[in-house]
């Protein structure tokens, strides 16, 4: 769309005239349409005196991510530093002393709990005994410790 055409009067202002080179030189409206949008681009694309983006930090894996496929992670309360991450421990109850957990997998340690790999068939049983009197973890050799 065109401006309106300036009506012929004498002693034009400078507005006047520039709308009066713009209507009749249609070229110089590109060139400045063309110029502006280049100056636009040449900002938008010349912002780089920040400083440089650094490297994205990736997490290492939590205990979630060390969980054996059809495990679900149990925290248990420790009092010993005895337990590592990677040790196997059978889960016994304390109330009657018969094995919740055969084998399983500590996938972290901390200074008062550890979380213990227990097969998702033995999570409630193993939650039930937390509940009622606590759980004893015993250490067993890596090599019986095939999830039985």
């Amino acid at each position: 769309m065109s401006p309106a055409r300036p009506s012929a009067r004498n002693g034009r202002s400078t507005v006047g005239r520039i709308q009066s080179v713009l209507y009749r030189h249609r070229w110089v409206r590109f060139i400045a349409a063309g110029g502006a949008a280049l100056a636009v681009l040449i900002a938008l694309t010349d912002d780089r005196t920040g400083p440089a983006p650094s490297p994205i930090e990736i997490a290492p894996p939590g205990p979630a991510g060390l969980l054996p496929p059809g495990t679900r992670g149990v925290a248990v309360p420790v009092d010993s530093p005895v337990f590592a991450a990677r040790d196997w421990v059978d889960v016994h109850a304390v109330l009657d002393g018969t094995a919740v957990v055969r084998g399983a997998l500590i996938v972290d340690a901390g200074e008062d709990e550890v979380v213990v790999a227990v097969p998702e068939e033995q999570v409630d049983a193993t939650v039930d005994a937390l509940a009622t009197g606590g759980v004893m973890l015993v250490l067993v050799p890596s090599a019986q410790s095939g999830g039985d």
